[in-house]
């Protein structure tokens, strides 16, 4: 048993002194440009003291020894590592913070596609019923990590009459939209807002009678596309033809006025397609896009007229190009944005041109979900 116990002992001792070897290096490494020359000998010397500690052929008192110099002799240079080290910390975190803000404010800047109005190209958030139960816990955890997918279902555990379907929230108090069904003699909950489950099938109301076992509501949530946004590029060159830009509403009436009507004040950032510049001559001949008097030549453009691989061609305005003999010509310095799924998307077809000082950036790169629109976006 003694034996034992000083195995452990110089153990330990020896995890302490290659702890402090690797402060006084660390601290010498950094401070030997800076420091006076006397604290750097006196640094070497500590780092001496550690090395002969760690020799196998030391004695166990003579270790003790050395620690017990290090901490008298050498101490003050320990706990000036320490607090070097927390500054250290410290500023490479600011720094990491500043850079991150820098990056965001001026460089990339992370969005998250909340409609359907550039569909198939970027998809919104995507509420839809399912046939079969989810699947099991390890397939929900991989679709939810990779595709941004999350399974929800609820069953009525018993025959009861519906008093209430509401969207309360997590535990009652925690800000995360929950579903709940309450009947006379039980409740259910899930872990989606009120309209996502309605958008998902939950068809039941209060005053509805369900049967034990009746299936309430089965369905999936997809996220919306995750991608980040070029803010540098349109510091130096102005939009092409087909960019995939985000801009503001700002000062755009004929968005910001609905969005009033809807409780809700100031600009918000929209994504559409670039189709047209100022000075361009656009009319609409579904399904496609005439630009100064013929169909428009860009790739992605065309992808849409074409109307294969869920591109559904474009489609007349409700407020510009509402006829197939509507013309309309963007205003200089000014830009016409549409969405890919144009049959679905509210864009300049029903509030008018994009002026250039509300653009923010060109949609550069899907980075979550892990699905076919990962990567550029075209």
């Amino acid at each position: 048993m003694t034996d034992l116990l000083f195995f452990g002992k110089a153990k330990h001792e020896r995890k302490q002194i290659r702890g402090v070897a690797h402060f006084l290096a660390k601290r010498y490494r950094y401070g030997k440009d800076v420091l006076p020359a006397a604290v750097l000998s006196r640094l070497q010397e500590a780092r001496g003291l550690c090395r002969e500690a760690l020799r196998w052929t030391v004695t166990g008192e003579k270790r003790t020894e050395i620690l017990r110099r290090l901490d008298e002799t050498y101490g003050d240079l320990l706990r000036t590592e320490r607090h070097h080290g927390r500054k250290e910390n410290a500023e490479v975190a600011l720094v990491a913070i500043a850079l991150a803000l820098g990056v965001r404010a001026y460089i990339l800047q992370p969005f998250k596609i909340p409609t359907h109005s550039m569909r198939p190209t970027l998809l919104g958030i995507l509420n839809q019923p399912e046939n079969n139960p989810p699947p099991g816990p390890l397939n929900r955890v991989l679709d939810l990590v990779l595709q941004g997918k999350s399974y929800h279902r609820m069953v009525a555990p018993q025959d009861g009459n519906i008093l209430s379907v509401r969207e309360g929230r997590l535990l009652g108090f925690i800000p995360w939209s929950t579903t709940e069904v309450v009947s006379d003699n039980w409740t259910q909950s899930m872990w989606t807002g009120l309209q996502e489950s309605r958008e998902g099938g939950l068809r039941i109301r209060s005053g509805d009678r369900v049967k034990s076992g009746d299936v309430l509501a089965n369905f999936s949530s997809a996220t919306g596309d995750h991608l980040f946004v070029n803010k540098f590029i349109y510091q130096f060159q102005k939009p092409a033809r087909a960019d995939t830009f985000v801009f503001t509403t700002e000062n755009i009436e004929g968005i910001e006025s609905g969005l009033r009507l809807r409780g809700i004040e100031g600009s918000q950032y929209y994504i559409k397609r670039c189709v047209a510049l100022g000075g361009d001559l656009l009319q609409v001949q579904p399904p496609e896009l005439w630009i100064n008097g013929q169909p428009a030549a860009a790739p992605a453009c065309q992808r849409v007229a074409a109307q294969k691989d869920g591109y559904p061609g474009y489609t007349l305005g409700p407020t510009y190009l509402n006829t197939p003999n509507d013309t309309y010509r963007v205003p200089n310095r000014d830009y016409w944005a549409m969405g890919d799924n144009s049959p679905n998307s509210f864009d300049s077809r029903g509030w008018g041109p994009v002026p250039a000082a509300n653009l923010v950036g060109k949609g550069a790169f899907v980075y979550w979900p892990i699905t076919k629109r990962w990567g550029l976006i075209q």
